[in-house]
């Protein structure tokens, strides 16, 4: 979790996604979880049955809802908009900037480096605190960083800055 002091830089686009799952979770879901409870609760006082089940799962969800809206409230509480045309303009990769890296065997990917909050490598959205990342930082096109990963020591050239 990130200590209280600390700026998380965080894009338009996440800070817009993380609004919008604060308010469904707030409302919406709060709501159907409060409906699941009541109804497993009344199941329990009308039939003869074991309620547990349904109630306890109930309440695990609700628990589950009540810390993710915690940590999004404290998230979005140390949040700063990335200047993202600034960091496409840097001649150096910082948090925001896109990066080009061509790998030992040629290929290419195409990552935003981003804050650990909307890390999402798959997406092309990569972690500044990730050891690749990390690396990145303050860096140019044509230079090669080496990074160690877990599947060994990667050679990464940074072909461009977008």
């Amino acid at each position: 979790m990130v200590s209280r002091s600390q700026q998380v830089p965080l894009s338009r686009r996440a800070l817009t996604e993380l609004r919008e799952e604060l308010e469904y979770l707030r409302t919406t879901r709060r709501r159907e979880i409060a409906e699941t409870i009541r109804d497993a609760w009344e199941s329990e006082l009308d039939k003869d049955f074991d309620v547990a089940v349904p109630f306890e799962g109930a309440k695990e969800d609700q628990a589950f809802v009540e810390g993710r809206i915690a940590a999004i409230e404290q998230l979005l509480s140390q949040a700063v908009v990335l200047d993202e045309d600034a960091a496409r303009r840097s001649e150096t990769v910082t948090v925001g900037s896109v990066v080009v890296l061509r790998h030992d065997d040629g290929r290419e990917t195409q990552y935003q480096v981003v804050s650990a909050a909307e890390s999402d490598p798959a997406a092309g959205r990569l972690s500044l605190e990730s050891p690749v990342g990390a690396s990145l930082i303050g860096r140019r096109a044509g230079d090669t960083v080496k990074v160690r990963t877990p599947s060994g020591l990667k050679n990464l050239t940074i072909s461009a800055l977008r």
